[in-house]
Order: C-alpha cells, then sequence, then structure tokens
C-alpha cells in the first residue's frame, strides 16, 4: 500500500511515529522497504528519529539493523542498466520521471499537491522499472542456474 504522509500536515515527528509505526526500521521481514537509493533514505530516517527520541540506537544495534533488515533496492539494477557506469545512473535517466532537486524549492514554494505529484510519480517510475527489471533478470538467472547436486539444498 501506498501512502504519502505530508510533514506539512502532521508535523516531522508524527510523520517519523507513523512510519516507525509500519515496522520500517524493525529487523524483521514484516515490512521490507522497497525503492531507490534506500540506503540514504532508510540513514535520513534513523537520524531524524534519534533527532526526535523515537528511537535510541548504539552502534551494536545499528550494526544489527543493517545486517539483517532485508531491503529491495533499485540503486545497484540503474548501475546495471547503465553499464556498470554509477555516474549517469539515477532514476530519471531510465524512467519518466524528472530529477528531484526541485523538490526543495517547491517545498519552499508551498507547492505541496506538485509535491504529492512528484513523489507519486517517482514511486510508479520505480515500481515500473523493478517489475521489467525482474522479469529480465529473472530471465538470465533461470538461464545461468546451476542443476542441483547430491546434496544440494534447493534456492
Amino acid at each position: 500500500m501506498f501512502q504519502v504522509i505530508a510533514e506539512w500536515e502532521w508535523g516531522e515527528k508524527q510523520v517519523i511515529q507513523t512510519v516507525l509505526d509500519k515496522g520500517v526500521l524493525e529487523p524483521t521481514w514484516d515490512f521490507v522497504p522497497v525503492g531507490n537509493r534506500l540506503r540514504f533514505d532508510l540513514t535520513f530516517l534513523i537520524e531524524r528519529a534519534t533527532k526526535w527520541k523515537l528511537i535510541d540506537w548504539d552502534m551494536p544495534k545499528l550494526k544489527y539493523y543493517w545486517f539483517t533488515k532485508p531491503y529491495l533496492d533499485l540503486a545497484p539494477v540503474l548501475v546495471m542498466l547503465n553499464r556498470g557506469t554509477f555516474s549517469g545512473s539515477s532514476l530519471h535517466t531510465f524512467a519518466d520521471k524528472e530529477s528531484g532537486a526541485r523538490v526543495p524549492k517547491m517545498y519552499r514554494d508551498g507547492l505541496f499537491a506538485e509535491i504529492i505529484d512528484y513523489v507519486t510519480r517517482e514511486r510508479d517510475a520505480a515500481m515500473d522499472l523493478l517489475k521489467e527489471s525482474r522479469g529480465v533478470i529473472g530471465d538470465l538467472g533461470d538461464r545461468r542456474r546451476r542443476p542441483i547436486g547430491p546434496g544440494e539444498a534447493k534456492p
């Protein structure tokens, strides 16, 4: 389910609490983040939740989270689509989506409906590319998959 939780309507602390309540920072499979460049978004969320004293993580807990939390990030797929080059591997290079560089100005100008439209288009672009790449990469996996040998478990 996709929901835009607007800071300008709820306030930052309540937005963060709402996201935390969904389990995004729980190191479980109950909520698996899916998106683009999630390490940035999740790190930002951890920092803001810490600022608001909604979480109190020490280094071992932070490491545990990063080593156990499942998430599906489009960033490596974009790099591979760009023939292994990081430069130029942004989502708007491969999808009908503009750069997010103008979002801070839209916020300052109070263009909140436009921000929601941008976020929705970005979600659609990321999900469309993930769906398409899943098929292509899945086909490659089917061609490359080794037969299961004696004593090996199924993948």
